[in-house]
C-alpha cells in the first residue's frame, strides 16, 4: 500500500520572534538581561556565585567592574566562555586559574541564575498584554511561529488564548496543518533530560521532545516547583554549536523548510545576532532556496516584513536576502513590538 503524498498548501506564513518580542513582557533583550541575572542573584544573598562569575568577567572583559554594574551582552559573555572552554585544555594552552571545570562552573551558574530571573519575570500575566493580543489576531492554524527567545512568554500567550496547547514542537507539511508549529532552536526554559526528571518525563505533566528530552506542559514552575532545582536545556547563540538532542537537529531542519516555503515572512523583533552564525548560515540557505523555488515555479516571491526598531536590521536582512529581484518584497516597520501590534488593530 503506497502513502498518500501530502497536499501542497499554497500559503505558509512563517514568524520569526526575537528578543524585542519578549521585551514587550518586561524582560530585558541580551545586551541588558546579564546585568538583571546578577544584581538579582546579588539582591537573594547568593554572593559566592557571584563572585565566581565576577571574577571570570573581570578576566575576560578589563573593563568590567561589578561597582560600576557594565555587564556585556550575555550572547557575548557565553561566546567567550565556550571559547575558553575549548581553548583552555592540552590540546592548547592549559590554566590552572580557568580551568575547563571551573568554566562550565561559571557557565552553569549564569544560566540557572537567568533561568530563575526569567521565571520571575514571567510571574506577571498583565505584561503579555501585547503578546495574547498578537497571538489572538495574528496567529492562525499552520503558522509556524521561530522564536530565539528561551522564556515561555509566546507559549503562555497561546496557551491564554486557546485555553489549551494546539501547537506542535516541530515542522513538517506532512504534519496536521490544524495546529501551530513552535520552533525554539536554542532550546526553553521548559525543557529538560528526562533523566533528571523524578519519571523521566513520562507523566502527564510531560511531552517528550526525544528520547532524551521533555517539556513542561505548564508554562509556570508553581505547577512543579521542583523543577526550579533543575538547569534547562537552552542553548546559547554560539558560533560553532554543538547538536547533541535530535530535537534541536530536528527544529533547525523544520526551520530550514519553513523559511525555504514560506510565502509570507515576519521578522519581529529579531536582529540575527553577529554572534549567531549558524543561524545566519541558515537562514541565508533557506531565502536562497525559496527564491530559487518561486522563480523555478514562476510564482510570486516571498513577502518579508521587518519590524524593529533599529534601522541597522533592515540592513541585515537586505544583505542576507542578496539583493536582486526576488528580494523586492521586502517592507520595513521601523517600531517597537508592542506598538506594532496596536497598529494592526487601527
Amino acid at each position: 500500500m503506497t502513502s498518500k503524498a501530502p497536499e501542497k498548501l499554497p500559503h505558509l506564513r512563517v514568524f520569526v520572534l526575537g528578543a524585542g518580542v519578549s521585551a514587550s513582557c518586561g524582560i530585558p533583550v541580551a545586551k541588558d538581561i546579564l546585568r538583571s541575572t546578577m544584581l538579582r542573584l546579588l539582591d537573594i544573598g547568593n554572593g559566592k556565585s557571584a563572585d565566581e562569575v565576577h571574577r571570570v568577567l573581570r578576566y575576560l572583559y578589563p573593563s568590567f567592574h561589578e561597582s560600576l554594574k557594565n555587564y556585556p551582552n550575555i550572547e557575548d559573555f557565553l561566546n567567550f566562555l565556550e571559547m575558553a572552554k575549548q581553548f583552555n585544555t592540552e590540546e592548547f594552552v592549559t590554566s590552572e586559574r580557568f580551568s575547563e571545570k571551573r568554566i562550565e562552573k561559571v557557565g552553569d551558574i549564569v544560566l540557572k541564575a537567568l533561568t530563575d530571573f526569567l521565571w520571575e519575570k514571567m510571574q506577571s500575566k498583565d505584561r503579555l498584554k501585547s503578546l495574547v493580543e498578537f497571538a489572538e489576531s495574528q496567529v492562525k492554524l499552520g503558522d509556524v511561529l521561530i522564536t530565539f527567545n528561551w522564556d515561555v512568554t509566546l507559549e503562555q500567550a497561546l496557551y491564554m488564548d486557546r485555553k489549551e496547547p494546539y501547537f506542535h514542537y516541530n515542522y513538517s507539511r506532512e504534519l496536521d496543518q490544524k495546529q501551530v508549529f513552535l520552533l525554539k532552536p536554542h532550546g526553553s526554559i521548559d525543557w529538560f533530560m528526562r533523566k533528571m526528571l523524578s519519571d523521566h518525563g513520562k507523566g502527564e505533566e510531560f511531552s517528550p521532545l526525544d528520547k532524551r528530552l521533555a517539556v513542561f506542559n505548564h508554562f509556570d514552575f508553581k505547577e512543579k516547583p521542583e523543577l526550579a532545582r533543575l538547569l534547562p536545556v537552552i542553548v546559547p547563540p554560539l558560533s560553532a554549536k554543538e547538536f547533541k538532542h535530535v530535537a534541536l537537529r530536528r527544529t533547525w531542519r523544520g526551520i530550514f523548510r519553513a523559511l525555504s516555503q514560506a510565502t509570507q515572512l515576519h521578522i519581529i523583533g529579531y536582529s540575527l545576532p553577529r554572534e549567531d552564525q549558524f543561524a545566519r548560515f541558515v537562514f541565508r540557505r533557506a531565502i536562497r532556496q525559496n527564491f530559487l523555488n518561486t522563480e523555478r515555479e514562476k510564482k510570486a516571491p516571498v513577502a518579508i516584513r521587518i519590524v524593529n526598531p533599529d534601522e541597522a536590521v533592515w540592513t541585515t536582512f537586505s544583505r542576507l536576502a542578496g539583493g536582486g529581484e526576488a528580494s523586492v518584497n521586502m517592507e520595513f516597520k521601523q517600531t517597537l513590538f508592542q506598538d506594532y501590534v496596536s497598529s494592526l488593530s487601527d
